[in-house]
């Protein structure tokens, strides 16, 4: 059994480093299409006949999910040959802050790029943050549905596990400082003190990596939610869902100098690096997390959804485009599409995707800017949602630019529509955190008011003003919301602007 971190590299075969763009870029494409000629979309659209990026950008159409839904649904039902050679391996469910819900084809080639892109990351994390020993918790979502099919019986759902590939099955079992198994609990209770209690045993825990910085500020909230549950699991043992657990009198305590102090120094003195997202919305709670964990180096993760993957982590902690695990083209303001080494330095574009998954020139709606080049490779920084907008009465507020409107806000901060009465947006705020907000409130205004539409409604009055509503726990009404019971616990996102209402609709009715 590989103990030593720095053998991990050991475990993964060396993977195409990318020389040239251009090169990688259309490479990856024409095999992808050489592979998919003979299926019923490359028939539809000719693959057999493209013989370069221009071509294929010339005869394939852009879309989005709505216009390849019926070739998805019928893949569900067990069609073979129609958006990629064979079945899936699986379905991911998603769905984005609007719209119903997706499901996204996991094919053998996409897993392959997957892993191209993110294992090296992963590979050479030991030796960037001089990680030689220790634990690592990787994020082990509830079991927040029965497992399931689609009609055609293809599974809905991958384990985590998977995703990394059978060769690195058992370092991680080894390594993770919670057993995989503890995301086959349901409840969500069980499933928080199980986890704590087997990340509170752990003192050698070196490495965090989850997707959302919400996910870990949760568990963290959970230390205090479970304090005496947790405290006498650790003190007398006992079993729990299935799982046997042994008493554990130093991490009592341990859990005690934690609940007196609030360093999280005391639980995880070895903690190296916290990895997570750290770009658009989720950066209040990226911040928010260092400020729980001074102690501690963090690294943002890239730009990474279930569609496939955009961008990871260089050596230099960049988020740099994965050019030998997908096809990117790049929407400017005015519509035109640039290849990856067509990028200008600090322009902003739409990231269109095309993937070994049956996803050809597909609108992900992400909006990255340019940050030059590093190797031959564009640094990307995401910058938010360019698809998710509200438009009450035609001020056209887009995702991305309500995030810059409320950047410097500590803590949940979050935009939403309000339906009841006359139109107009409230402002979300953490009680514990804003105790005053006349001043937040009138900051967030005057940015809103950059946008000459969303100024014009409120000097017409037809918007009213910004409305504050300070909750108690926010961010977990947010996350335990049942909006959220098909996506996996890790997987969610806090936008800066929200549309869907429906997990405060009971809160909305009382200060309409």
């Amino acid at each position: 059994m590989i103990s030593d971190w720095q053998q991990l590299p050991d475990l993964i075969p060396p993977q195409p480093v990318a020389v040239d763009c251009r090169r990688q870029q259309q490479a990856w494409l024409l095999e992808c299409l050489q592979e998919n000629k003979n299926t019923d979309y490359g028939r539809q659209h000719n693959f057999d006949r493209i013989a370069s990026m221009e071509s294929f950008r010339d005869t394939v159409p852009l879309v989005s999910y709505e216009d390849i839904r019926p070739y998805i649904e019928r893949i569900a039902a067990g069609a073979t040959d129609v958006l990629f050679s064979g079945k899936p391996l699986a379905f991911e469910r998603t769905s984005g802050s609007s719209g119903r819900e997706k499901l996204i084809p996991y094919s053998q080639h996409s897993l392959r790029d997957f892993q191209r892109a993110v294992l090296p990351w992963l590979c050479h994390l030991p030796q960037q943050y001089a990680i030689s020993t220790g634990t690592a918790y990787w994020a082990v979502s509830p079991a927040g549905r029965q497992a399931e099919t689609t009609s055609g019986g293809i599974p809905i759902g991958m384990s985590d596990a998977a995703y990394l590939g059978e060769a690195l099955l058992p370092f991680f079992a080894h390594c993770s400082a919670v057993p995989p198994q503890v995301g086959e609990v349901s409840d969500i209770r069980d499933w928080q003190l199980l986890s704590l209690y087997y990340l509170v045993t752990r003192q050698d825990l070196v490495l965090v990596s989850v997707w959302s910085p919400t996910f870990f500020l949760l568990l963290l909230e959970a230390l205090d939610h479970l304090y005496q549950p947790l405290q006498t699991l650790l003190d007398e043992g006992g079993t729990l869902a299935g799982h046997t657990m042994a008493a554990d009198p130093a991490a009592v305590e341990c859990l005690h100098n934690y609940h007196e102090n609030r360093d999280t120094r005391i639980l995880w003195p070895n903690l190296q690096l916290i990895s997570c997202w750290a770009a658009g919305a989720s950066q209040p709670f990226y911040h928010t997390l260092q400020q729980r964990f001074p102690h501690v180096a963090f690294q943002a993760k890239g730009l990474l959804s279930t569609e496939g993957v955009v961008t990871v982590p260089n050596d230099d902690n960049q988020p740099v485009l994965t050019v030998n695990s997908g096809f990117y083209e790049f929407l400017t303001a005015d519509g035109r599409s640039l290849f990856a080494h067509e990028l200008t330095t600090g322009d902003e574009y739409e990231v269109v995707m095309t993937t070994a998954g049956g996803l050809y020139r597909y609108r992900t709606g992400d909006l990255v800017r340019c940050g030059g080049y590093t190797n031959g490779l564009p640094i990307l920084h995401f910058m938010g949602r360019g698809n998710l907008t509200s438009d009450l009465v035609g001020e056209k507020l887009h995702e991305a630019f309500v995030a810059g409107c409320l950047e410097g806000i500590n803590g949940f901060r979050m935009v939403m529509p309000r339906l009841q009465g006359k139109p107009g947006y409230l402002l979300i705020l953490d009680r514990k955190i804003h105790h005053t907000n006349a001043a937040v409130v009138e900051k967030v205004e005057q940015a809103l008011a950059a946008n000459p539409h969303y100024a014009y409604a409120r000097k017409l009055g037809q918007l009213s003003a910004l409305q504050p509503l300070l909750l108690d726990e926010p961010l977990s009404a947010f996350i335990n919301s049942p909006v959220h019971r098909e996506t996996r616990l890790g997987d969610i996102k806090v936008p800066a602007l929200c549309v869907k209402t429906a997990w405060l609709d009971d809160i909305l009715e009382s200060v309409a």
